[in-house]
């Protein structure tokens, strides 16, 4: 984030950022670290004196265009392999919710069958508006580059727990609606959007970008995001793949896998089955795939074990689901 506000000072205001950031204690060295975290405690004076040098007080909105992905520890790259929009944004959540001292995104669907991204913040703290500011617009850019698409076809809106300012213009300017003064800021998925696929959807590449995330989550002691954990092993569900495998593909100890799993109240073999249903749930979606090739690709021996295992998952057969699925789609 520092590397962000520093490259906003300089390319879009022509202020040389060090003297600033010496300013309020931080060391320009820590733009150099790329495992570095500074608390919002200690970004919160930044944010505020660049505010004071430029006499912007949209400073936050305009910092949104000098993000680069490697800002956030390669966060939002990942976000871009996912296959649609709904897994993006869940992915997301937790990978927010383990790495940011402060920020604590929740998903929750509404009555309308809509999607609430719910964003709250740890120990009452209170960022800064002009990071508020910088937040939500950043949200419903990067959503935008991820589909491909103007926000209004899948945002419902924006609801922001603060007063209206008096200049709305930067906030039209996102074309979705913005509602000012909720009880909780969220930003609101219209749910037919949910599935919406991703232009840049890409397993392997995922799997590039996800690693040393992973592995910085390793580092600093923080549990894994599931999704993540399925998204490995589900690239080797042909084969017979064990704790010690997954640690692996994964690039952690295995006693951080374990203690990830512990976290989560999960053992391998349910992470295991859980990922068989959501691959065997994918490729039934798809007609070219046989009964047969299906259940080798999830790794069971035989259609009957495949059929088996999907009525416990399901409830019905896997052809049950694929006639529903084909139906919906026409």
């Amino acid at each position: 984030m520092v590397r962000c506000l520093a490259t906003t000072l300089r390319e879009h205001y022509g202020i040389d950022p060090l003297p600033v950031l010496r300013q309020v204690g931080i060391d320009p060295e820590i733009m150099h670290d790329p495992a570095a975290r500074l608390p919002m405690t200690s970004l919160s004076p930044l944010w505020l004196r660049c505010v004071e040098v430029t006499g912007d007080v949209h400073f936050g909105i305009r910092a949104v265009r000098y993000h680069q992905s490697s800002n956030l520890y390669g966060m939002d790259l990942a976000l871009y392999a996912c296959a649609t929009l709904g897994e993006a944004v869940q992915s997301h959540v937790q990978l927010v919710n383990l790495v940011s001292s402060v920020g604590q995104p929740s998903l929750i669907r509404d009555d309308h069958g809509d999607w609430r991204m719910e964003f709250r913040v740890r120990d009452d703290y209170v960022p800064t508006f002009v990071a508020r500011d910088f937040y939500w617009h950043f949200h419903v850019r990067m959503f935008e580059r991820l589909a491909g698409r103007q926000a209004a076809s899948f945002l419902r809106g924006l609801e922001l727990a603060r007063a209206a300012p008096p200049d709305l213009s930067a906030w039209q300017e996102l074309g979705v609606p913005v509602h000012f003064e909720r009880p909780v800021s969220a930003i609101v998925f219209r749910g037919a959007s949910w599935d919406l696929p991703l232009p840049g959807a890409n397993p392997r590449l995922l799997a590039q970008v996800e690693r040393p995330i992973l592995q910085y989550l390793a580092h600093h002691g923080m549990p894994l995001p599931l999704s993540a954990l399925r998204a490995r092993l589900a690239e080797h569900l042909t084969e017979q793949t064990a704790p010690e495998q997954l640690a692996l593909l994964v690039g952690i100890p295995l006693a951080q896998l374990t203690s990830t799993l512990q976290q989560h109240g999960l053992s391998f073999a349910q992470l295991l089955d859980q990922t068989r249903e959501a691959q065997a749930l994918l490729l039934l979606r798809d007609p070219q795939w046989s009964m047969q090739q299906v259940a080798e690709r999830v790794g069971f021996s035989s259609t009957s074990s495949l059929i088996r295992a999907f009525h416990r998952w399901q409830n019905m057969t896997p052809l049950a689901y694929r006639k529903l699925h084909l139906a919906a789609r026409h």
